[in-house]
């Protein structure tokens, strides 16, 4: 018996909604693991109107590299009117898109993982896709700014990897809505297209950053969340035209995905040899204390005190929109 020197196999299938509309999926999955075998499900949720082409590399990015070892396999689909699934203009009852794939899941695996990368919803966000270097995308969710001011604060809000929530859309919308120009993201999608073709490396998400800011109506302030606060301080320590950085626990455990970034030496990201650049722009550090990933102690003090004023360093049990509003009014006056 020979065994597949593919990196991943695909099914294309439909499943039926409780309302009867046909959901077009790809189900992306280690080549040579039987279903009974495998240990979790992952599903990429697109961001209406987008179609499930804007997340199928990041299925196939995750499965390459870890399929095999952890058996888990992912799965992309179309929402009800777009793509090639089923559906009417203005029907956009995409919980039941959910809830099928959800029972999908339970029919053929039983008791599995199962995971919603992402929701399907934005309350205030508009949806885009830019095209930053050749085979590099992001797509980012825009929240306009609610202000009679000419010229409101630009805000790039990174959420945690893979999921951008419904937690994350509700502090983006009120940030628009107390004067700030948003744009969020789910900066783990953005990575997995920007190496596709090749890991990563510092001047390559310099040079994607150094496109995305001529996109952007001002300078913006990085709000780094949870495992992408290492992205965020990478980002303003390379490129000048960023105003200040606000990066919230754990960071540099972010940068440590070998199939995403180029880090056969350790030293190539390690943030405290890049922080100290951010100067003399802002930097806020924030560990969270209730949090799973809301920092080690020894670590957000090496990155205090490696990098230079203007700068501060808050303890919370959780971040509060009280505390992240007084974190973005310091760095805008500075």
């Amino acid at each position: 018996m020979t065994t597949s020197t593919l990196t991943y196999r695909e099914e294309s299938f439909g499943i039926l909604t409780d309302d009867q509309l046909y959901i077009d999926c790809v189900f992306v999955k280690p080549p040579n693991i039987p279903d009974k075998d495998l240990r979790g499900i992952r599903v990429w949720v697109p961001k209406y109107p987008l179609t499930k082409t804007s997340v199928i590399t990041c299925a196939r990015q995750e499965v390459q590299h870890s399929g095999e070892k952890r058996k888990i396999a992912h799965l992309v689909f179309d929402l009800r009117g777009t793509g090639d699934s089923d559906g009417v203009l203005g029907d956009q009852n995409f919980d039941m898109d959910l809830h099928a794939v959800q029972e999908w899941a339970k029919e053929r695996f039983g008791k599995i993982s199962f995971r919603f990368l992402g929701t399907p919803h934005s309350t205030y966000g508009r949806v885009n896709m830019w095209p930053l270097r050749a085979g590099s995308i992001m797509e980012s969710y825009h929240y306009p700014a609610v202000s009679t001011e000419a010229a409101p604060s630009t805000i790039l809000y990174l959420s945690s990897y893979g999921n951008f929530t419904r937690s994350d859309d509700a502090v983006c919308t009120r940030l628009a809505r107390d004067g700030n120009e948003v744009f969020g993201l789910d900066p783990l999608r953005y990575l997995l297209h920007a190496s596709a073709g090749d890991r990563l490396r510092p001047e390559d998400l310099e040079s994607d950053l150094n496109i995305l800011v001529q996109m952007l109506p001002s300078s913006p302030i990085i709000i780094g969340q949870p495992l992408a606060a290492g992205l965020a301080l990478l980002w303003a320590s390379r490129v000048a035209n960023i105003k200040g950085v606000i990066s919230i626990g754990n960071a540099q455990a972010g940068l440590s995905p070998s199939h995403i970034f180029y880090n056969n030496n350790p030293y190539t990201y390690m943030l405290s040899r890049y922080v100290k650049n951010i100067s003399p722009r802002p930097l806020a550090l924030v560990m969270l204390e209730k949090h799973s990933l809301g920092g080690e102690e020894q670590e957000i003090d090496m990155l205090y005190q490696s990098s230079k004023e203007p700068r501060r360093l808050e303890k919370a049990e959780k971040l509060s929109f009280k505390l992240l509003s007084q974190l973005i009014n310091w760095v805008s006056e500075q």
